[in-house]
C-alpha cells in the first residue's frame, strides 16, 4: 500500500476537496486523484462520493480514513527509529488529550528538557502528539506512541496505568451572572448550561453527579457544548451561562475574577490524571528511566 497515496486520502477526507489539498501541496489536483484511484483499486472499495461540492466518504472510506492515522504514523514512526541509529539519541512520543497537551504538559516538559537529564550521553527528543483518551489507550497498545496522558483509568486492562495528579471539576459563571448561592442540584439543571462535549471523559462525572441528584442528561437545560474549552470559557465570562470546567484550565481567570467557582449544595467533584504505557516497554532502559523522571517531574509541575 503506497504511503504516500494513504497521506493524501487522509487530507482529502478532512478538507472535503480535492482542490484544497492540491492548493497546498505540490501535487495537482490528477495526481492525487490518481493516488487515490490506486488506493481504491487495492482495497477493492469505492472512498470517495465526488460531487461539485467537493468530496464525501463511502462506508469503506470512513473504515480506510479510520486506519489510516495510525498506519501513517506507525511509518513515520519507522523512519524516526532508523534516524536514531545514525544520530544516536532517543525520542519519546507522548500521546495526551487536549487539557494536558494546553494546559499541564508544557511546564512537565520544560522541567524535563532542563534537567541534567537533556545533556545525558544519548539525548531525549519528546514528540507531543493529542488525541482523546480511548484514542490514546488504542494508540499506546499499538505502540504508535510510548506514553500517554489520560484522564480516569484506561479502559484497557493490559496497559499499566500509575497515577499522577488529580484536580476538579469546578462549575463557574462570571460575576455578572446573578445567582443565589448555594446552588441546588435542581436550580443548576435548569441554569444555562455550556459544557464540553462528550470527547472529554471529565464530563462524565458532572453527568452522573447530576443522574444521582434524579436528573437524567435530557433534562438539563445544555444551551451549548463545545469541542475546545476556551470557546466555553470565552462564552461563560460573557455572561451566557454555566459551566463545569477544569481547575487547571481555568486557574487564571479564578484569580483575575473573569470566573467566579460557584458554591454547590453536595457538590465535590474530582478527577484523576493517570499516565499509561505498556509494561513491555519497561524493558529498555531509557525509557524506564524517562517514566521515573517524568513522574515525578509531572507531580511537582502538574497544575
Amino acid at each position: 500500500m503506497n504511503i504516500e497515496g494513504l497521506k493524501l486520502f487522509k487530507e482529502v477526507a478532512s478538507k472535503g476537496s480535492i482542490s484544497k489539498v492540491a492548493e497546498s501541496s505540490h501535487y495537482s489536483q490528477p495526481a492525487i486523484s490518481q493516488q487515490i484511484k490506486r488506493l481504491e483499486e487495492t482495497t477493492g472499495y469505492d472512498l470517495l462520493i465526488r460531487s461539485n461540492k467537493g468530496v464525501e466518504l463511502t462506508e469503506a472510506g470512513a473504515v480506510v480514513n479510520k486506519y489510516a492515522t495510525n498506519i501513517v504514523r506507525s511509518y513515520e514512526n519507522m523512519l524516526e527509529d532508523l534516524a536514531i541509529i545514525e544520530n544516536n539519541y532517543h525520542i519519546i512520543r507522548i500521546n495526551c488529550t487536549s487539557i494536558i497537551s494546553t494546559y499541564s504538559l508544557p511546564c512537565t516538559v520544560y522541567s524535563i528538557n532542563n534537567n541534567s537529564w537533556a545533556s545525558s550521553p544519548v539525548p531525549i527528543r519528546l514528540e507531543t502528539y493529542t488525541n482523546r483518551s480511548d484514542e490514546i489507550e488504542a494508540n499506546i497498545a499499538n505502540d504508535t506512541f510510548d506514553l500517554g496522558i489520560i484522564i480516569s483509568k484506561p479502559k484497557l486492562k493490559a496497559l499499566q496505568a500509575e497515577l499522577i495528579s488529580t484536580d476538579a471539576l469546578v462549575p463557574v459563571a462570571s460575576p455578572k451572572y446573578k445567582l443565589e448561592e448555594p446552588l441546588t442540584a435542581g436550580q443548576l439543571a435548569a441554569t444555562d448550561l455550556i459544557l464540553p462535549s462528550e470527547k472529554f471523559r471529565i464530563m462524565n462525572g458532572a453527568m452522573n453527579w447530576f443522574s444521582a441528584a434524579g436528573f437524567k442528561e435530557d433534562q438539563l437545560k445544555i444551551s451549548t457544548q463545545m469541542d475546545e474549552i476556551e470557546p466555553i470559557k470565552s462564552t461563560v465570562i460573557k455572561g451566557y451561562g454555566v459551566s463545569f470546567l477544569p481547575y487547571l484550565t481555568i486557574k487564571k481567570e479564578l484569580y483575575t475574577k473573569q470566573l467566579k467557582k460557584l458554591e454547590v449544595e453536595n457538590y465535590d467533584l474530582r478527577y484523576e490524571i493517570y499516565m499509561i504505557y505498556k509494561p513491555s516497554r519497561l524493558e529498555d532502559a531509557t525509557f524506564r528511566d524517562f517514566v521515573k523522571m517524568f513522574k515525578k517531574s509531572a507531580k511537582k509541575t502538574f497544575c
